[in-house]
């Protein structure tokens, strides 16, 4: 592919003679739409024609690999020696204006099928894209309401970095026209730009269609929490950082598998209406009580005064607010006296411990914003002296087991995305998610880890599924898995600031006062 260039627009300097390209009374200079080179108008001839598609030719899908799919499957017959020289011939005469009246017929069928190759439709239909071997082609999906309106202009600097045919507005369809152009794109890469719930609809997409190599998504956080991005190491926010950093951090993630749950609602009472269930599908995370009930609030006040929602910052005013607010409240105080809880069959005796006014279902260690409710995965010396620990508990007759597990193996059981497991939390007031997402407290209170989980409600209750809120009437809720999604995990981040933690636990580490209250 030779280069396409473009005149003017070339600050800084010569790519070839290393000086300074400047501008006098018109336009100077040239550069590649593809390779991003800069050259002075004398220096352009010195430079090889080809073009090598720059520093991101492993996310760009060149104009040359977009061809119409007739004639692409035509050229690989060709190439593979499927057509002879007679049926070539025949195909040329068939493409040709035939003078002869009883060939007539035939020549109006190619006509048809030559006009239905020219009307290509930009979702891919008529399309065979091929790609150069060794790439990775980048799909974009950009959701231009997320992140204080930024969507718009990484939109664009996308544009710029790539092939336009890559980058795609969701609020123009949804992101089907993509997928559906890169249906059988080989090592593809996608990256979505917005919030969870962004993630989760072009998830949601990619089972709908069933493609046949489904291309690992990556994530550029637009939204507000942002708890599928931190724990895939792509951060808490984009605050207008460089996006090429952002590609090059993709060259250097690596695969892993995300699990899905379905979750289903049944009611016995259908005189009683609720609010809609948002999804059937969690990603994140699941919980009843006095989180869903501070979103709840949240999500109203947004929908009645949506111009006060306008930045991250306020945002998260509004959520302290209304969890201050639950505090004093307390309108889920008691929630195990109104719920029942079975994980693989077994049921949880709520009854023993602290009352419960939260349940929490994760599937990965973030949620609320960058906290961990089931608590950091312990090492091996650690495991060692939890069941020291225990053991001498147990000697002294002085134990108390109430979860499908013991306390040991929840202490020592370790979180991952990919496990085909799910963590139960219980959480004892919103003063408590307070204390966790402040650092004094290091978790919720670990009640089991499985593989499905049956609930049953006796009242209306607040609930949530990645961060999407309702009011529930009584019902029976099934959660099972539904399927594993290729993800990239982005680099590990350079180590910060850990000192507050241990500040504020006064000496005493939070694991080992977990610990304590387990045992």
């Amino acid at each position: 592919m030779t280069h396409h260039w473009v005149e003017g627009n070339c600050p800084g300097k010569c790519s070839r003679c290393k000086k300074s390209i400047k501008s006098y009374n018109g336009i100077t200079g040239v550069h590649c739409r593809w390779c991003k080179i800069r050259l002075h108008d004398k220096c352009k001839s010195h430079v090889k024609t080809e073009c090598n598609m720059g520093e991101f030719k492993d996310h760009i899908l060149p104009p040359t690999a977009i061809c119409p799919a007739v004639l692409g499957r035509v050229n690989s017959l060709k190439k593979s020696g499927g057509l002879n020289k007679q049926t070539s011939c025949i195909e040329e005469r068939k493409m040709a204006t035939n003078k002869d009246s009883s060939a007539s017929e035939d020549s109006e069928t190619s006509r048809r099928t030559v006009s239905r190759t020219d009307s290509m439709s930009v979702d891919g239909q008529g399309l065979q894209v091929t790609p150069p071997v060794g790439t990775h082609p980048l799909l974009v999906f950009v959701n231009p309401k997320s992140g204080g309106r930024q969507g718009e202009k990484i939109e664009r600097k996308f544009q710029y970095l790539l092939n336009p045919r890559q980058v795609y507005d969701l609020s123009k369809g949804g992101p089907m026209a993509g997928l559906k152009f890169f249906w059988e794109v080989n090592n593809a890469r996608i990256l979505c730009c917005g919030g969870d719930g962004t993630v989760g609809w072009v998830l949601d997409c990619m089972d709908k269609l069933n493609l046949p190599n489904r291309p690992p998504v990556a994530v550029l956080p637009l939204g507000t929490g942002n708890d599928l991005a931190r724990c895939l190491n792509w951060g808490g926010g984009y605050v207008g950082a460089s996006l090429t950093k952002t590609m090059k951090d993709l060259e250097n993630s690596r695969m892993v598998y995300l699990d899905r749950w379905h979750i289903e609602f049944s009611t016995t009472n259908t005189e009683e209406q609720g609010d809609p269930v948002p999804y059937n599908i969690i990603n994140n995370y699941f919980s009843i009580g006095v989180d869903a009930a501070i979103a709840n609030r949240f999500h109203q006040m947004r929908e009645r005064h949506p111009e006060k929602f306008n930045s991250r910052m306020k945002n998260k005013l509004w959520y302290f607010e209304f969890g201050t607010s639950e505090t004093f409240s307390s309108t889920c105080k008691n929630l195990h006296e109104d719920i029942d809880i079975m994980c693989d069959g077994v049921s949880l005796d709520l009854a023993n411990g602290p009352s419960l006014e939260g349940i929490a279902i994760l599937n990965i260690p973030s949620i609320y914003g960058g906290s961990n409710l089931w608590g950091e995965n312990p090492s091996t010396k650690k495991r060692a002296r939890i069941a020291k620990r225990a053991q001498k508990q147990k000697d002294s007759g002085h134990t108390n087991v109430a979860a499908t597990q013991s306390n040991v193996d929840l202490l020592s059981a370790e979180q991952s995305i990919g496990d085909k497991k799910i963590e139960v939390v219980g959480l004892d007031s919103s003063l408590h998610v307070g204390q966790v997402k402040a650092g004094i407290r290091s978790s919720g209170r670990r009640l089991a880890q499985c593989s499905t989980v049956t609930i049953r409600t006796r009242k209306r209750l607040p609930m949530q599924i990645d961060g999407e809120p309702w009011l529930q009437p009584p019902c029976t809720i099934a959660i099972t898995h539904k399927n594993s999604s290729p993800m990239l995990v982005g680099p590990p981040p350079k180590k910060g600031f850990q000192g507050l933690r241990k500040i504020l636990s006064f000496g005493r580490s939070n694991a080992d006062i977990t610990e304590d209250a387990m045992l």
